[in-house]
């Protein structure tokens, strides 16, 4: 049905008394072509949803990159005041900070040698490779094994005949 007005007259005619216009074939008509237009305004309704939420995402993506770029832009500034403040601390003219320390005091980091030298260091290499073995070879150690004593006697076990036999049981269903 293409016409609005007679749809709905029809569809008001037919809900006042659904139980004797339930196998009318005007109002099942009427019907179908209002669920179908319900359905088509539906899907259009839901299209325009989806591009408002889309743009609306998009808009709450905008907002939080410049409000992250604008977070970011601040705590550069504060880091490049805070540099300044500390390097206006010191009389040098150029304002670099000073040299890190060398001296033994400063605290080493894990892996870092304690000394001025590595422990491998100390050695000389020559040592390492003057007995002409490979040095990267897994390192063998040798034992001189010791013999068996002969005084080995092994006993046989004593078994009697009765060890061996077996007593059947009754069976359980003739003492049932």
């Amino acid at each position: 049905m293409d016409d609005g007005l007679a749809r709905d007259g029809v569809l008001t005619r037919c809900n006042r008394d659904r139980e004797a216009t339930l196998n009318d074939v005007e109002c099942a008509n009427a019907r179908r072509a209002a669920a179908a237009i319900a359905l088509e305004a539906e899907r259009d309704r839901a299209g325009k949803l989806e591009q408002e939420s889309e743009a609306t995402l998009l808009a709450l993506r905008e907002r939080d990159d410049r409000a992250a770029a604008a977070e970011q832009q601040r705590a550069s500034v504060e880091r490049a005041a805070a540099e300044a403040a500390y390097d206006a601390q010191w009389p040098d003219s150029r304002g670099s900070r000073p040299q890190a320390a060398t001296a033994p005091e400063a605290v080493a980091s894990f892996g870092a040698p304690v000394g001025p030298v590595l422990p491998s260091m100390r050695g000389s290499t020559f040592d390492v490779y003057a007995d002409g073995s490979d040095a990267l070879a897994r390192p063998a150690l040798e034992i001189e094994a010791a013999p068996p004593p002969n005084d080995l006697v092994l006993a046989s076990p004593q078994i009697e005949l009765t060890d061996l036999t077996a007593v059947p049981r009754p069976f359980r269903a003739a003492a049932e």
